[in-house]
């Protein structure tokens, strides 16, 4: 009779870090996803076609400034008189000095008003600011 040499059988082991590579990119993803959906609330403002634009960097907490074909302004789509607007954009700045401020303009909007409300941001400590826009799409 013959002797088999006696053979040791590895118990089957499961490999953790493969899981887990796959757990942190699945978390890396989403959390980007929640990041590109941040939604500004707005009002029916026409915006401007602008070309040579860039994507915004995606700010920690942002306000919209509205102003509308007829010259009246919005604080994050609600309406409010213009020395409200600033002092409610001063106190919002206290309490979030990173805060970002973009501006929504109507293409109809007279002119000047702009220029008011570009003065009253400085005059208000907000110096920097963003311009929204329709990108321009290149022709397909």
């Amino acid at each position: 009779m013959r002797r088999t040499p006696r053979q040791t059988v590895e118990m089957p082991r499961l490999e953790l870090m493969p899981l887990l590579d796959v757990v942190f990119l699945l978390l890396t993803f989403f959390a980007f996803a929640m990041l590109l959906m941040v939604q500004a609330d707005v009002l029916g403002v026409e915006l401007p076609v602008v070309e040579g634009a860039e994507q915004a960097p995606q700010p920690g907490v942002a306000v919209v400034v509205a102003v509308a074909a007829d010259g009246s302004v919005a604080l994050d789509g609600s309406p409010m008189p213009w020395p409200e607007l600033i002092d409610a954009l001063t106190q919002r700045r206290d309490q979030e000095p990173e805060l970002a401020v973009l501006l929504e303009v109507d293409t109809n909007a007279p002119s000047g008003r702009l220029i008011e409300v570009v003065q009253g941001l400085r005059g208000a400590g907000l110096a920097e600011f963003g311009l929204l826009g329709i990108p321009n799409e290149p022709p397909r």
